[in-house]
């Protein structure tokens, strides 16, 4: 969960870190000992690594306000989900009608939404945490079964039924999906609409003023 300027900045850390170990190895150390230097230089940055992402880590906990438990809970979700989202999307290109193309492809851009607001926001999880434990995961088992399905391109009145029932069930997730991304954004749409409201009244009362002001 943490973001390219944290991932930058420890990166930077752990070369200056290696670096500086390399350096006063090989001021300090002479003859075939100097062969130490390297080894001496990679195993600072993998410490640096490790101590610096922790910190991180502790800090963006504070910051968000989550337990360590709730925070290593949330990112291994996020992880997890990630995987599932480029299953669902590797669907899309195995799919044989147009209808089922446009489906997945929908889905897998809202797993991605879902994704991102939750990786900007990790308290949202608790607003959608179906759709990482069961909407998801049902999505990418169905739509892989239904592919399985199309491509042996058996004929018979149980592959249809199976094909049929199948569909239906990946519509009837897409629309749960839809709902999952309402779930996420529903306390920035409740902050947006105080947000106006105070924007409103702020302004009939400058008006007032100016009204007042002029008589």
């Amino acid at each position: 969960m943490l973001g390219p300027i944290n991932y930058l900045t420890r990166h930077f850390i752990n070369v200056l870190a290696g670096s500086t170990a390399f350096i006063v190895s090989v001021v300090n150390i002479s003859g075939i000992a100097m062969i130490l230097s390297l080894p001496l230089a990679m195993g600072a940055y993998y410490l640096s690594n490790k101590i610096t992402f922790a910190v991180q880590n502790a800090n963006q906990r504070k910051k968000i306000g989550l337990s360590k438990s709730e925070y290593q809970l949330i990112d291994a979700q996020l992880k997890q989900a990630k995987a599932h989202t480029q299953s669902l999307t590797q669907q899309i290109v195995r799919v044989r009608s147009i209808r089922s193309f446009k489906q997945i492809n929908e889905m897998s851009k809202l797993s991605k939404r879902i994704i991102n607001i939750v990786q900007t926001n990790p308290q949202k999880f608790y607003a959608v945490e179906d759709f990482f434990y069961a909407h998801l995961p049902s999505a990418v088992q169905l739509s892989d079964k239904y592919t399985l399905l199309t491509k042996e391109q058996v004929t018979g009145n149980e592959i249809h039924l199976a094909l049929e029932d199948t569909r239906k069930t990946l519509k009837d997730l897409h629309v749960t999906m839809e709902e999952d991304l309402k779930n996420a954004l529903a306390s920035d749409i409740e902050n947006l609409k105080i947000e106006l409201d105070f924007a409103k009244m702020s302004n009939e009362k400058r008006k007032e003023r100016l009204k007042v002001g002029g008589e």
